[in-house]
């Protein structure tokens, strides 16, 4: 009996011991052997990108390169691949290790003709398709918000896509880095007629690259609570309520002559953003600047030398002279650089909207002023006016970085400066 004992308990040590000697063999298989088969580079005139549910035309700045990159990603396994840094995407040329200065835009997958999907917002978020059979491609944003972008895709074999912006004229030939190897690419051949065909059935496209931010399951909890809905109801009604009895004290001052505060209360006042201010498309740098030339470059020179308050004034008055129309949208996004930093967040926030609705808008006007827009409503707790800020700075570039830390801390300095300005007015009207 003891013997039977014994024995028992000597097979139940060696199927532990087997276990536990067969779980670093099944970490080790965790990461699929995966190959990348048929890579082609093609220069392309246009790409489009599903934003939203719209698909929007993309096209190079200043008379730049798209070149689209194409190939067969195979995995083996489970057909899992990544998350892999997209930090590490870049074009090479020749034999040298040195990548070319050709900017990542777009990344996508290949559905008869190559669909983009738009990079994901915000820390945790992630935008992807689902391709059938339980496959799909996703692009995701880990722990910060201005952190770098990884892809992860879940499929045997997938037709990947990537589009690069080059200043200039592309060398030849061109190697591709991807996931830390490197893959010769072959010249590839796509008409425009194709790019085309890429947007002719927005149904189908926009069902297949549905983008959406992953919500935690605690979040979906939250939101079927009746608690929670019921707060959402007495929120609502005390909101309500406190405006109408703003608007009736409001009445009620101006009625007893007490609206000494009434002039100034605009200038602490931060403008929103409207449709006017998301542009779509964009322009293309004039050769010109217009009759206002002189005094835009005396402006450009004040701000390199760092003499704001000089410099909004000569942007001021090169735009009173006169400036073709891209040159006035950049004298609008410069001379919100300048009062930033002299200080007005208001009215550098004024000149970057101003920029962004100008008919002439480029590219070189929009991004720097979208993103500072963004960084400043986010410090002003203003959220859907910097989510719309962001939408602008991810349909120029996706891939685009953030402000720098002292950027960052000027306007959050500026936005804590506009509070304290206000709760001081408020305060100044409910005495008496």
């Amino acid at each position: 009996m003891k013997t039977k004992h014994l024995l028992r308990h000597a097979v139940t040590a060696l199927l532990l011991l087997a276990s536990f000697a067969a779980l670093p063999a099944e970490q080790e298989q965790a990461e699929n052997d995966w190959q990348i088969d048929n890579a082609t580079v093609t220069e392309v005139p246009f790409f489009r990108q599903l934003i939203d549910g719209q698909w929007f035309e993309r096209r190079p700045r200043n008379r730049g390169t798209f070149l689209e990159v194409r190939a067969t990603l195979k995995v083996a396994g489970d057909g899992s691949f990544g998350p892999s840094s997209l930090a590490t995407a870049g074009l090479l040329a020749g034999a040298g290790d040195v990548p070319i200065g050709a900017e990542l835009l777009a990344v996508g997958v290949v559905r008869t003709n190559c669909l983009y999907l738009r990079a994901p917002i915000g820390a945790g978020n992630e935008a992807f398709a689902k391709l059938g059979a339980g496959n799909e491609i996703a692009i995701l944003r880990e722990s910060d918000a201005n952190g770098p972008l990884f892809l992860r895709t879940r499929a045997p074999s997938l037709e990947l896509c990537m589009v690069f912006e080059l200043p200039d004229t592309p060398p030849s030939p061109l190697r591709w880095r991807f996931a830390e190897r490197t893959i010769p690419l072959a010249a590839g051949t796509r008409s425009p007629a194709e790019s085309e065909a890429a947007a002719s059935d927005p149904l189908d496209s926009a069902a297949s690259l549905a983008s959406s931010p992953s919500v935690p399951p605690l979040w979906r909890r939250a939101i079927s609570s009746p608690l929670l809905w019921t707060a959402l109801v007495l929120a609502a009604l005390a909101l309500v309520g406190g405006v109408a009895l703003q608007r009736l004290w409001r009445r009620h001052r101006l009625a007893n002559g007490s609206g000494s505060h009434a002039d100034s209360s605009s200038a602490l006042d931060i403008p929103r953003v409207g449709a006017a201010h998301q542009p779509t498309r964009f322009a293309s740098v004039e050769p010109e600047a217009g009759a206002g030339h002189l005094q835009f470059h005396d402006a450009m020179a004040a701000l390199r030398l760092g003499d704001w308050e000089r410099a909004n004034a000569v942007f001021g008055e090169a735009i009173a002279v006169g400036l073709t129309p891209t040159f006035e949208a950049g004298a609008w996004s410069l001379r919100g650089e300048a009062m930033l930093n002299d200080g007005d967040l208001v009215g550098a926030a004024t000149c970057f909207l101003r920029a962004l609705s100008s008919p002439g808008v480029t590219v070189e006007a929009a991004l720097p002023a979208a993103s500072q827009l963004a960084a400043i409503y986010r410090q002003l707790r203003l959220r859907r006016d910097a989510v719309k800020m962001e939408d602008v700075r991810a349909r120029i570039n996706p891939f685009a970085g953030d402000l720098g830390p002292q950027r960052l801390e000027l306007i959050a300095s500026l936005a804590r400066e506009l509070k304290h300005k206000k709760r001081t007015r408020m305060l100044a009207r409910l005495i008496p």
